[in-house]
């Protein structure tokens, strides 16, 4: 197996990411969740290596999310889920320094075109299973946590409702800085109250499959969970605020 690199060829790929990179092909074009691999005898004589380098694919696959070993039993193919994007996201996030006003645009891309496609795609057990969400969120218990964590359910079941898996990805893998927010942004006075209102406004515009009045409600809905969002921040201290 030859190396590969730049086109300038000055830098080379490691023999056993090269492996990684072709078992990887392997696992996403030709095997499912849960299947089992072959040995490692078995692969480092497929692609005519050591069992040292492919001891070494395997630990880069699985740091990747896409291996999972089981003592005694051998290694499975681990079906990625979205979560393991948001962990990157928070990451990066961070790194970048980026900024909450950014992520609140995010979600006005996805959840604004979200809604709407929901409103006409959207199936009475879905929109039963959305009532049932604002029912939970109405209770009056809730700790900030399961407030945000209903909370955030609400608009994921709208992205699942879209039509479009995609859209349900990309939403559930901004999940986590989602429900942060969302706790934080409920703490602001009548912001609980103003939440659960235009929630089921929304909820109504998917209803009546009033795709405009679905858009301009989740737009407004998200306009003020910024500006509570901001009221929020202003009562911390710049340590607070990191």
């Amino acid at each position: 197996m030859e190396a590969y690199g730049t086109a300038a060829g000055l830098q080379k790929v490691p023999l056993y990411e090269q492996v990684a990179n072709l078992l990887e092909s392997q696992i996403l074009n030709q095997l499912e969740d849960g299947d089992l691999l072959p040995s490692e005898q078995q692969l480092a004589e497929q692609f005519l290596v050591s069992r040292a380098i492919i001891r070494e694919a395997q630990k880069l696959l699985k740091e990747r999310g896409l291996l999972d070993s089981k003592a005694g039993k051998g290694t499975y193919v681990k079906r990625l889920h979205a979560q393991d994007i948001a962990v990157v996201f928070s990451r990066l996030i961070r790194m970048e320094r980026i900024d909450y006003i950014s992520v609140f645009d995010m979600r006005n891309i996805l959840e604004v075109e979200a809604v709407a496609r929901a409103s006409q795609n959207a199936t009475p057990e879905e929109l039963e299973k959305m009532a049932e969400m604002l029912d939970k969120l109405k209770e009056p218990s809730l700790s900030e946590i399961q407030y945000s964590e209903y909370d955030f359910s609400f608009h994921y079941m709208i992205a699942k409702a879209s039509g479009n898996p995609l859209l349900a990805i990309m939403t559930e893998a901004i999940g986590s800085l989602c429900r942060q927010i969302i706790s934080r942004a409920v703490q602001t006075r009548g912001g609980v109250e103003d939440a659960l209102w235009r929630h089921e406004l929304i909820l109504k515009m998917l209803y009546e499959q009033n795709e405009a009045g679905a858009r301009e409600a989740m737009r407004g809905h998200l306009d003020k969970s910024l500006e509570n969002y901001q009221q929020y921040l202003e009562h911390l201290s710049d340590e607070q605020k990191v």
